[in-house]
Parts: C-alpha cells; sequence; structure tokens
C-alpha cells in the first residue's frame, strides 16, 4: 500500500498554492469505517481571508471537479466516490465528504488492519471505538496542524494504534466478517415463483368431477 496520508494529500496542493504567504495551516479530517473496511471520509478546514481566496480560486466553486480528480488519482489505491462539496463564504470555511472503500483490509482470524498514512503520530483514545490522531508538519515553510478523528465499526474490539517500520499510522482491530446474505427483494421474489408453480401443479392434477 502506499504511503501516503490522505491529509497530505489534501494539503499538497494548498501548501502550494498558499506556501509564500507563511500563514499556519489547520485542517480536520472524520474517518468513519464501517464494518467492511470502507469508510466515509469529511475534511474541513477554516481559513484566513488570503488563504479563502486562493482556496475560491484553486478548487472552489465550479473548479471542484479539479479537487475530486486531484485527489482520486492520488489515492488511486482506494475507490472514491459520492463526493460533496459544500462551503461557508461568511465563516471562510469549506468541508468536502466522501466515500471511499479498502481502508481497512481483512487479514483473516477476524482481525483488520487499517493503514492511515499518517507520519509521527500523536495518539489520544477518545473513547472505546475512536482515536485522535495529532500531527503537525511543516511544508515549504508552511506550519500544517493536523487533526484526525477515526470512529471504528460498534462492534470492533480490541482497537490497538501502532506506527509501521517507517513511522506511519496503523490500526488493528477484531471484527468478525459480514457474512453475505440473501437480498430480502430475491427471496421474495424467489417465493412468488415457488408459489405459481405450486399452483399451475396444483390446477394441472386437481381431479376433475364428472357430472352424473
Amino acid at each position: 500500500m502506499k504511503k501516503y496520508s490522505l491529509f497530505m494529500i489534501c494539503f499538497f496542493w494548498i501548501v502550494i498554492t498558499y506556501g509564500q504567504g507563511g500563514e499556519q495551516m489547520k485542517q480536520n479530517m472524520l474517518f468513519r469505517i464501517d464494518s467492511l473496511g470502507n469508510a466515509v471520509i469529511e475534511v474541513s478546514s477554516k481559513m484566513t481571508a488570503t488563504q479563502w481566496q486562493q482556496w475560491e480560486n484553486t478548487y472552489g466553486g465550479k473548479n471542484i471537479s479539479l479537487f475530486k480528480r486531484d485527489i482520486s488519482r492520488t489515492l488511486n489505491q482506494f475507490s472514491l466516490y459520492d463526493f460533496d462539496y459544500q462551503a461557508d463564504e461568511m465563516e471562510r470555511m469549506f468541508r468536502v465528504t466522501f466515500k471511499a472503500k479498502g481502508v481497512a483490509r481483512y487479514m483473516g482470524n477476524n482481525e483488520w488492519l487499517a493503514e492511515m498514512g499518517m507520519k509521527d503520530p500523536d495518539f489520544s483514545k477518545l473513547d472505546d471505538n475512536s482515536f485522535l490522531i495529532t500531527t503537525t508538519y511543516n511544508e515549504g515553510g508552511v506550519l500544517v496542524q493536523q487533526n484526525n478523528t477515526i470512529h471504528f465499526p460498534k462492534k470492533a474490539s480490541n482497537i490497538k494504534e501502532d506506527t509501521d517500520e517507517l513511522g506511519y499510522a496503523t490500526f488493528t482491530y477484531d471484527l468478525k466478517p459480514v457474512s453475505g446474505g440473501t437480498p430480502l427483494f430475491l427471496i421474495i421474489g424467489l417465493a412468488f415463483i415457488v408459489l405459481a408453480l405450486l399452483s399451475a401443479l396444483f390446477f394441472k392434477f386437481k381431479p376433475v368431477k364428472v357430472q352424473q
């Protein structure tokens, strides 16, 4: 798996755009991982007036499709879809929500691995199923402060934070895989077919009364 931090992806172009200003950047990321290892990811940031103007010129408004294309190309190990962009011009804030497949991988024996890609993380446990990872980076003279909140499935247990050999954040947790079930509409459809066949057989072999 590529060692890319999702937030670094989002900030890559922002830092280039704002680097000359040297102003501190702040960003929040929220991960909601489901029982299949997929996630809903929300990226949000509040900016200064200068940063907001440059963000709007680069990615805001009608140009948000460029943001989708760039982040999809870089995160090509995931399948990203359902992008939703919201902006508050008065508060100079934006929020981008999208879905990602394969954030956590099933390793067998009810164990899952989530490689978050955040370098030198500072872990804080919020509750039994939620963690906060804070990181600070200096990119091109711009201090980037990142707050990442990760919510794991409610039924996940034994959640453990760690770092890999390169210092990137990882999580392991236990969760019984969701077994594939038969869709309800298919069951109903098969039931109607069976009833139709039984009705046809009933009328075919129904005894005919002979009139005296």
